[in-house]
């Protein structure tokens, strides 16, 4: 059986094309020696914030990545990325047992949106602070559906730098 983790997270900061290269090129490395596969979204814009009970808009990023392999492999590689300094708020959105994967030749796809590019896309859906909150431990795969709707059309399309 393979095994799947859906997360979400902040940016620490808005982050550079440059960063999210790097990010990519670490993680198609450590995929490809761990038997990863999965997608990497990056979306850039105004989401609502929740602090101290006041809701505000900020300009941030969030992370959406879906993994897959064995569940040693994919336990082991999320253990190091909710320690890593370049995000924060991370939530799991879904995990469990597959019976194939869903992202299979992809050592890591990635995309990375502005706001305004995510919100006119098929399954949209609003990734701020209260659907992350919303979304940790239900049942609901919006957001598997949702990756798995890019990951078709980039396999189809070179608008992602897939891999």
């Amino acid at each position: 059986m393979e095994y799947y983790l859906i997360y979400a997270s902040k940016s620490a900061h808005l982050m550079l094309n440059e960063e999210l290269l790097l990010i990519l090129e670490q993680s198609r490395k450590w995929n490809s020696d761990h038997g990863i596969t999965g997608m990497l979204i990056y979306i850039e814009g105004l989401f609502v914030a929740l602090a101290e009970r006041q809701l505000s808009a900020e300009l941030s990023g969030r992370f959406m990545q879906v993994l897959e392999g064995s569940k040693l492999e994919v336990e082991r590689i999320f253990n190091f990325i909710q320690t890593d300094p370049r995000h924060n708020d991370l939530i799991i959105l879904d995990k469990g047992e597959l019976s194939a994967r869903n992202f299979e030749s992809w050592t890591m796809g990635f995309k990375s949106f502005t706001i305004d590019e995510y919100e006119n896309t098929p399954g949209y859906f609003n990734l701020d602070d209260s659907f992350l909150q919303e979304q940790a431990g239900q049942d609901s795969n919006i957001p598997l559906y949702f990756l798995k709707s890019y990951y078709q059309r980039g396999k189809a399309q070179s608008t992602f730098l897939s891999k």
